[in-house]
């Protein structure tokens, strides 16, 4: 008797990113031109009038800025904020249907800072690239300084105003990413366990952790935040404020936003798409007051498998006509990534920490930042997330600081945390 021969299963992903098998694509969002108009000292919700698009296989989106205010004043002093002007965006989070909200942060620094840490295109690690498009070196690679065009993705903002001050169309994009690139992803299950690849081979691959399929299940999503107040009241809350009070006498200002769309076109063939896993990327922050404390321990209360984590403090005491400002970092005597029993990630001043991060990025963090990468490798240039720590089998994760100048009465900590969150697949 003839045993019947049995087809392999299809493995997804098998013929991705094969000649003739990918088809690529970058190309406006539904939401293209989208004009929000403006207040001089309320925040003005974005109100988009439709969702993302329901098609195809997408990696990350990005949103296309162009800033314009016009304040004229009589009397005071208008300056930037040191988050400016991507702290435009307040309280950005990508609502996603059915899944956790890849980004979730306070502001747009913290979304500017991540995409600088871990951009969609070039290298975060060891780069030295233009990364927020703002001072490309233009002519350095030419014999002749005309040669180069005019940059008109991103230019370096004002350093002070006189009345009346202008910003016209003031461009800057922020990146919305639905997953992450590792050079060598090790799949994991919720309880630590190594999982073979669909070679049935536990090793690690090549993998963007993970993409959306747009189609199919009538996925909505849709970007949500909150464009600042043209003159915001604290240096926190926008990239203009008044260090001696305003007497503005006019106010106009407007936000020209259009999202893009990064990924590959759907097919029939499950072989040509990218596979997906049961880990979600996702980018997320939270606040937690501190008070004028000598040392403060920071709770990491996200679970998954953390990449990156450090914190941004802010004191409301510092600074003229209470704008506040950003704690010195030279002011913390010790800094650790602590985990389980007490068991310290990385025991640092901050020196050893910016160092680090230097070797590492090539950049140094914001003001009032702590922050640390688990997933840069030690020895080569690629992303892993072997070295994650998994909140998930790691009890007790948190940030301790201690400091030599105890911070104002009203200060507070934004925690910042990239991971991997376990979900069912979409």
């Amino acid at each position: 008797m003839t045993t019947p021969t049995q087809n392999p299963p299809v493995q997804v992903g098998q013929l991705y990113g094969l000649p003739g098998y990918t088809d690529e694509f970058e190309q406006y969002e539904n939401l293209n031109s989208v004009v929000t108009e403006l207040s001089q000292s309320a925040q003005t919700p974005f109100a988009p009038s439709a969702s993302f698009m329901k098609t195809d296989v997408v990696f990350w989106w990005e949103q296309e800025t162009f800033w314009t205010e016009d304040v004229t004043y009589s009397a005071g002093t208008l300056v930037n904020s040191p988050q400016g002007p991507y702290n435009l965006y307040q309280t950005a989070k990508l609502k996603m249907q059915g899944q956790y909200s890849p980004i979730e942060l306070a502001n747009g620094m913290q979304m500017a800072f991540f995409q600088m840490l871990r951009p969609m295109r070039g290298r975060g690690q060891k780069n030295m690239q233009d990364l927020m498009s703002v001072a490309p070196a233009a002519s350095s690679s030419f014999a002749n300084a005309l040669i180069p065009q005019a940059n008109l993705a991103g230019s370096v903002l004002a350093s002070s105003y006189t009345s009346p001050a202008a910003i016209t169309s003031y461009p800057f994009f922020l990146e919305w990413p639905s997953g992450i690139y590792l050079d060598e992803y090790w799949d994991l299950a919720i309880d630590g366990t190594l999982l073979p690849n669909a070679m049935g081979i536990v090793a690690p691959m090549a993998a963007f952790v993970s993409p959306q399929y747009m189609g199919g299940g009538e996925r909505v999503i849709v970007p949500s935040n909150n464009f600042a107040a043209g003159i915001a009241a604290n240096y926190d809350q926008g990239p203009l404020a008044a260090t001696a009070a305003l007497t503005v006498t006019a106010f106009s200002g407007s936000v020209t936003t259009s999202a893009r769309r990064i990924g590959v076109y759907s097919t029939d063939d499950p072989r040509e798409l990218p596979p997906i896993f049961n880990w979600q990327y996702r980018r997320a922050s939270k606040h937690q007051n501190i008070g004028a404390a000598a040392k403060v321990d920071l709770p990491i209360t996200e679970y998954g498998q953390v990449l990156s984590v450090g914190a941004t403090i802010f004191d409301p005491s510092l600074g003229t006509n209470n704008v506040g400002g950003y704690y010195n970092v030279a002011n913390i005597a010790v800094a650790r990534l602590i985990y389980g029993s007490n068991l310290p990630r990385f025991d640092d001043d901050i020196p050893a920490m910016q160092s680090r991060f230097i070797q590492q990025h090539g950049f140094l963090p914001p003001q009032g930042t702590v922050f640390w990468d688990l997933i840069a490798s030690r020895k080569t240039d690629k992303l892993t997330n072997a070295r994650a720590l998994n909140t998930l089998t790691n009890a007790n994760v948190h940030i301790h600081l201690e400091f030599n100048s105890t911070p104002g009465a009203s200060a507070y900590a934004e925690i910042l945390t990239e991971l991997l969150v376990p979900v069912s697949k979409q």
